[in-house]
């Protein structure tokens, strides 16, 4: 498997030309409605990786404040309209814009953690009132915080899932299925805690495993690990309790010594 620093290394000098297109694209835009854009995605990210199905840019477009603007009246017509953002072509790229109310760190709280993962790793192309920049500094200021509470949160939900009375509960009944899906549920929200404990929230359910194999502060042979939990015979007693012990030995030890920082 490539690993995202693999395909960072690799796809570089293309995502920097990527990059130079599309603020030279921007330039030839009328902004006087709009506040900021962001470079979102995998190409912000760094590992945009395009396949036979080619692949867009992601911009983040914030309007100023009290316009009516609507994406078509700066970006033309919508050409591609399964997707669910605003998409054209323009030079031989695609684009797909998320046209947006302009983001205030309190409407940063209100988004799911998903789409708080997304703006966070966006990097400014165009703020020339460092609007933006501002409410980012209380954005991280808030998240800091934030991601702490998240962190023990989620953690006593891993311990409910995995406490003694409710494993008890469906190995009485023999339901082996329902405790593996208990434990892989433990697994998900084990994952979301890496996360936090470096610093970010998790990224969309498509690719969080895949990038959480890339996070600096990791259980010693993660990789590893996330291949025997995900290596499973769900309806079988014996599997379930060598899973469970894999997981509470390595992954959930690890997370415990930063529930007690």
């Amino acid at each position: 498997m490539k690993s995202r620093t693999e395909i960072a290394e690799q796809q570089q000098s293309f995502i920097d030309s990527l990059k130079q297109q599309t603020i030279d694209f921007l330039y030839t835009i009328d902004k006087t409605k709009i506040e900021t854009i962001l470079l979102s995605g995998s190409v912000a990210r760094g590992d945009f990786f395009p396949g036979k199905f080619d692949g867009m840019i992601d911009l983040t477009v914030m309007k100023r404040q009290g316009t009516e603007a609507e994406a078509e009246d700066i970006f033309g017509k919508n050409e591609d309209k399964e997707i669910p953002f605003h998409c054209i072509k323009r030079n031989g790229i695609w684009y797909s814009i998320n046209f947006v109310d302009f983001i205030t760190a309190e409407s940063f709280k209100q988004m799911k953690i998903p789409e708080r993962n997304a703006l966070l790793e966006s990097k400014i192309l165009y703020d020339p009132n460092h609007k933006y920049e501002d409410e980012l500094m209380q954005i991280n200021m808030w998240s800091q915080m934030d991601l702490k509470k998240q962190l023990h949160e989620e953690f006593r939900y891993m311990i409910y899932l995995l406490g003694e009375y409710k494993v008890d509960r469906w190995n009485r009944r023999q339901a082996y299925l329902q405790m593996n899906e208990n434990l892989n549920a433990a697994i998900r929200t084990a994952i979301h805690c890496l996360y936090y404990i470096n610093g970010l929230y998790w990224a969309a359910e498509d690719r969080n495993l895949y990038y959480s194999l890339s996070l600096e502060k990791l259980p010693e042979n993660y990789s590893r690990i996330i291949v025997e939990l995900c290596t499973q015979t769900p309806d079988n007693e014996k599997d379930y309790y060598r899973r469970e012990s894999l997981f509470k030995c390595e992954i959930l030890r690890f997370i415990e010594q930063f529930i007690r920082l």
